[in-house]
């Protein structure tokens, strides 16, 4: 089936594909979003690595809309991961200006994004279904119903989790016959293998390639508090974490994130995951963070929510993923 793009509103922009020299005046429109949103931003180097991001071609997959002064005032970008095992997604990076939110230009972005998305899509001949992935945080009611409106459904609720690193950490001994060798050490593709097949039977989750895991490890990667697990020589789990240093400002405070934590089938309920997370926090702490956060899936199937509360963790807020089958 061929899926047009649609034409550009009849509106005081220009619409363009987005190039490198577009960073600065993209990050100016991630601040005047956050100040409205409060959300997050990124740092222009967050920006550049979409140039060389496996999942994104910017020359098709990118759309912004400038204004006669130059600024950007809408940044579009279709993300659709190159490998799949239950379900194929296209997902969004979306930042409208709040001067700019007329149901006109919104209408059309998000129509830019789900045709292009599907045009991915239809390129992907095989049996999976596939769907359009928007992520919203909760706080944007309106946002969610609009979206609610044009056909998306809310699936699934992730939590902002957050822990004081000033309280006590508990004690969590590795479980026996399990020892721990820092990411950068270990094993060639140890890491997206025990990654990938602990997060084999999360909701939503899908594997990634090692082109894609390796783009993760940019400047704000913490290689100190990252960790494979091996029980002999064969993998078992893994934590990766970062840091986002211009992030502190807007928290009010210095953190560091668990971006993310696995555990294979064989090796759950064994104190294992516990382990792995005590010993980043312990790292962020010489490091001199004050919080350790993480994301996590209200409706973890492996009990993880649970051990994230028993180890200090509350939520700070929250995300929700809407879908909309292809």
């Amino acid at each position: 089936m061929t899926v047009d793009l649609p034409e550009p509103p009849d509106v005081e922009l220009t619409w363009r594909a987005a190039v490198e020299a577009d960073v600065p005046a993209i990050v100016a429109l991630q601040d005047a979003c956050f100040a409205t949103d409060t959300t997050y931003r990124e740092a222009e180097s967050e920006v550049l690595d979409r140039f060389d991001d496996p999942y994104i071609d910017a020359a098709s997959d990118s759309l912004l809309g400038i204004d006669a002064s130059g600024a950007v005032r809408v940044s579009v970008w279709s993300i659709v991961p190159s490998a799949a095992a239950t379900k194929w997604r296209a997902f969004e990076e979306w930042y409208i200006h709040p001067e700019m939110r007329t149901e006109t230009v919104m209408e059309f972005a998000l129509g830019w994004w789900e045709a292009r998305s599907r045009q991915r899509l239809d390129l992907l001949d095989d049996s999976l279904p596939k769907v359009l992935w928007f992520g919203a945080y909760a706080h944007r009611t309106e946002l969610i119903a609009w979206l609610e409106r044009h056909g998306y459904v809310v699936e699934r609720y992730y939590d902002e989790l957050i822990r004081d690193l000033a309280v006590p950490i508990p004690v969590v001994e590795l479980p026996s016959g399990v020892h721990l060798v820092p990411a950068e050490s270990a094993g060639p593709g140890d890491e997206l293998a025990v990654h990938n097949e602990a997060f084999r039977d999360h909701w939503g989750s899908q594997p990634f390639t090692q082109e894609r895991w390796e783009h993760f490890k940019n400047e704000f990667y913490l290689p100190d508090a990252s960790y494979i697990a091996y029980a002999g020589e064969t993998p078992v789990g893994h934590i990766m974490s970062g840091k986002w240093p211009h992030d502190f400002e807007d928290r009010g405070f210095a953190h560091a994130w668990i971006l993310s934590l696995g555990v294979v089938r064989s090796h759950r309920k064994r104190g294992l995951a516990s382990a792995l997370v005590v010993r980043a926090m312990h790292d962020f702490v010489a490091d001199g963070m004050e919080y350790a956060m993480l994301d996590v899936d209200s409706e973890n199937p492996t009990g993880a929510y649970g051990l994230y509360e028993n180890l200090g963790f509350a939520r700070a807020r929250q995300t929700v993923a809407l879908l909309k089958p292809v």
